[in-house]
């Protein structure tokens, strides 16, 4: 009986639709997200999932239906493992493109998705088609996106858009509109939704709902094989474990290096209530941490040991401090001879010790998800906490509010509700992983062989309003308490669309304030290494510097001059926002003021290049202030202009390195949550009873 059962369950597989859940993912997110998604139509569906870079696009448009769960990455990017399969599926809408063409697919993803919203029906329903049949090389493949990002940056959920944009004009057809998700606020229940809506339409489209219970499907969103059960998971000791870097690529599946740093310096005056420190790190001449003037370097760093050591306290069977552990789950399979349930390694993180796991490997800081404060819930032997638990693991509206007041690590969460009793496996296997930070390296390869560079800002910040406790940046504050010579795990990431031109003679104009002038460092002494020790004769640049006062922040102050005065700049600007007796000023203002007229002859009638770096404010007021120099000194009307910034960028001439929103430009992030959620609410006037929450 129990083999023709099996049989039985082979035979209902074969004949079910088959569903490939596609992801791309910097932090993971998008991944889970996926993940739940196959779970939930298992329950329907022949579902897997994979990541784009392992998927082979030749079959793409053999699928019957493809859903797509991705995140963007920086100024409208797709994901480092999602860039493989956006340019594939770029060279199937334009095949007789030429190979430049090809190269400059990642930069124009966004000019792909800026149209895509405006195209796109207000209904949730399978748009009708302008042609009865669709001609295209994916005509029979029905589809559906989630994207993943943040209204914090300009190119919202950009590489997501351009993924539905294109599955549509290759002659996909969409069984729901595009879902997105704001980390800024509501993301969960973003996606949560989506969710049941997508599965609820490809049901209905493949007329395979009849058979199908969509309650316990849906139910896979709180609960799925992976959840964690205090019977499911152990800790078993162990002997062996990896260095750090291997232990990180595990995790990752990214290759991780060991620079080591050399020395750490203050930038700004000791006057100052902040910091921003030069790091020079060491890469003992590996050739995998070589790099190029505007590229990146992705850093892994370790947790505050105080933090680690407040969460061990709070363990109830926490191991030896220095014991190696590794956790095991216990699978349950059916065979033709019943089910067999056995151990196996989780395989989430290596072994390593308790304290290593929440210093290197898992993410403390992020406030935790519903999905966990779901178990804390039921963990809480405190009715009063348990009924509050309950109350945010819904991930509503109650939840998004406490979240961005406290923004609690998981230790202060713990200390909100103490009545929690936390297994050790709880947190190794539902806590995120700890992700890599990225910082523009300011340094030349020439000049500095051997070394990295980096100019970091220490973050620090209280929560509540500026009533809550500090909280300090996890990377910024790691690198300014590691002592010389500590192991910094790292590698090289590639910014293409930031690199120098290929011709020195070309002028460029830089506008970084703050740490924003941390790539052009990079820059600078380039092209000091190249004068001093070639024939070359660059055409000198213009850098825009912006900070609050001469004497209290200016870095990079004297090596400016410098390089100056041996004719890299031809001129530099300052604007000071808090300079004592004087007025407020910014880039933007010193461009609008007095750059107009070199600006404008550099990118008409010179073939200039602009760079840009910064927080996402910034870098929006000077595309308005360049916008506008166009528009009067071209006397160009507003549409003239923006197309004329346009094709700049096309060109790849307008380059932009721009950092998120962070807690410290409050009104800026209020600003954008409060949109976020006005359009969340928007969204919800469109969504069925039967998916509500």
């Amino acid at each position: 009986a129990v083999k023709f059962s099996a049989k039985l369950m082979g035979q209902a597989m074969a004949k079910r639709v088959k569903a490939t859940i596609l992801y791309a993912t910097e932090t993971g997110k998008s991944q889970a997200y996926a993940k739940t998604l196959c779970e939930i139509f298992k329950h329907a569906f022949d579902a897997k999932v994979m990541s784009m870079d392992e998927y082979d696009i030749v079959h793409l448009e053999h699928e019957t239906l493809v859903l797509v769960v991705t995140s963007t990455f920086g100024n409208g990017d797709p994901p480092e493992n999602g860039e493989k399969f956006g340019c594939a599926m770029m060279e199937m809408r334009n095949p007789n493109s030429h190979l430049e063409e090809r190269k400059s697919y990642k930069v124009r993803f966004n000019s792909v998705s800026s149209y895509s919203d405006a195209r796109k029906s207000s209904s949730d329903g399978p748009e009708a088609r302008d042609n009865f049949e669709s001609t295209g090389p994916l005509a029979n493949v029905r589809f559906s996106v989630f994207g993943l990002g943040s209204r914090a940056y300009p190119h919202f959920c950009a590489f997501a858009r351009a993924v539905d944009t294109l599955l549509e004009e290759l002659g996909g057809e969409r069984i729901l509109r595009m879902g997105e998700g704001d980390e800024l606020c509501g993301q969960e229940e973003s996606f949560r939704t989506w969710a049941k809506k997508v599965f609820k339409a490809a049901c209905d489209v493949f007329c395979v709902g009849d058979d199908v219970n969509i309650e316990k499907a849906n139910n896979s969103l709180i609960s799925n094989d992976r959840s964690w059960k205090r019977s499911k998971f152990r800790l078993t000791y162990v002997a062996e474990a990896p260095e750090l870097t291997q232990g990180l690529y595990s995790i990752h599946k990214k290759r991780v290096y060991a620079a080591r740093l050399l020395t750490r310096q203050n930038l700004q005056s000791p006057k100052s209530s902040r910091s921003t420190i030069f790091l020079r790190l060491h890469t003992s001449g590996q050739q995998e941490l070589r790099y190029q003037p505007g590229d990146h370097l992705g850093v892994f760093p370790g947790n505050h040991e105080d933090l680690v050591s407040a969460l061990m306290e709070r363990l109830e069977d926490a191991p030896p401090a220095n014991q190696l552990v590794t956790v095991e789950l216990l699978e349950e399979r059916s065979t033709a001879l019943g089910v067999i349930s056995n151990w196996t390694d989780e395989n989430r993180i290596p072994p390593c010790t308790i304290f290593q796991a929440f210093k290197c490997y898992l993410d403390i800081t992020t406030p935790p998800t519903p999905l966990l404060l779901q178990q804390f819930a039921l963990l809480a032997t405190n009715d009063k906490e348990k009924k509050r638990l309950q109350v945010l693991s819904k991930g509503l509206q109650e939840y998004e509010e406490w979240k961005w007041s406290k923004n609690p690590t998981v230790v202060e969460v713990l200390e909100e509700f103490p009545s929690v009793q936390v297994p050790s496996t709880l947190l190794l296997t539902q806590l995120p992983v700890l992700q890599p930070r990225y910082y523009s390296i300011s340094s030349s390869p020439d000049m500095s062989p051997d070394e990295v560079h980096l100019t970091v800002a220490v973050l620090s910040y209280r929560t509540r309003d500026g009533e809550g406790p500090i909280h300090h940046g996890v990377c910024s504050s790691w690198f300014n308490r590691i002592q010389a010579d500590e192991v910094v795990p790292c590698f090289v990431r590639g910014a293409p669309g930031f690199h120098m031109p290929q011709d020195p003679q070309v002028p460029c104009i830089l506008i970084g304030p703050g740490t924003g002038i941390a790539p052009f460092r990079s820059f600078w002494q380039q092209r000091l290494f190249e004068i001093e020790r070639t024939a070359l004769k660059p055409c000198p640049m213009i850098l825009v510097f912006g900070c609050r006062q001469s004497k209290i922040d200016h870095i990079y102050k004297e090596e400016t001059l410098l390089a100056k005065n041996k004719g890299i700049f031809k001129e530099l600007y300052t604007a000071y926002s808090r300079e004592p007796d004087k007025p407020k000023k910014y880039v933007q203002d010193v461009l609008r003021e007095q750059l107009a007229q070199s600006v404008y002859t550099a990118l008409k009638e010179q073939g200039g290049h602009v760079y840009v770096c910064g927080d996402v404010t910034m870098a929006g007021d000077v595309f308005k202030a360049i916008q506008r120099i166009v528009r009067q000194q071209g006397q160009l009307s507003v549409e003239q202009a923006g197309a004329f910034i346009s094709k700049l960028r096309d060109d790849n001439r307008y380059h932009e390195d721009i950092f998120g929103v962070t807690l410290r430009t409050y009104e800026v992030t209020n600003r954008l949550r409060s949109e976020s959620i006005a359009f969340i609410e928007e969204s919800k006037k469109d969504t069925d009873e039967v998916f509500c929450s």
